[in-house]
């Protein structure tokens, strides 16, 4: 039965994934909101944790510092502020949830539990590395 039902879901997969003649437009763009939302909620759940973090460190620091600043010249001419890239890229937020996702349905459908995680792993961080692409190209014509 088990067999049965992974084949039928296979199946319906890549029936779907290969009559992209019969997917709207839509459908194409609920799919991509679907996956940006996806990668926005794991970026917050990241940033709640390291402020959470943060703020239990700043908490259980009680100790007093002594910090003595050295004072210079200001210098006569300045350089223009760099601005740093920081968090991850979507293609690499794209890959890690793909991967995971792609792991645990592979995971899921397949009866060698550890290969089908593979397969879906490469699978899945292929896919959300490609989604992720996109948007971030999209970025950078903003």
């Amino acid at each position: 039965m088990k067999k049965l039902f992974g084949g039928l879901a296979v199946a319906a997969v890549m029936a779907v994934g290969c009559n992209s003649n019969t997917s709207s437009e839509a459908e194409l763009q609920q799919a991509k909101q679907f996956a940006i939302d996806s990668m926005k909620a794991a970026e917050a759940k990241i940033a709640a944790d390291a402020l959470a973090a943060q703020q239990a460190a700043a908490a259980s620091n009680t100790s007093t510092k002594t910090v003595i600043y050295k004072t210079e010249p200001a210098a006569t001419t300045s350089t223009p502020a760099v601005q740093e890239k920081k968090g991850w890229s979507n293609k690499a937020k794209g890959a890690v949830i793909g991967g995971v996702v792609g792991a645990a349905t592979g995971a899921a459908v397949s009866d060698k539990k550890g290969k089908g995680a593979i397969i879906g792993g490469v699978v899945g961080a292929a896919g959300g590395y490609g989604v992720g692409a996109i948007l971030d190209n999209k970025k950078k014509k903003q």
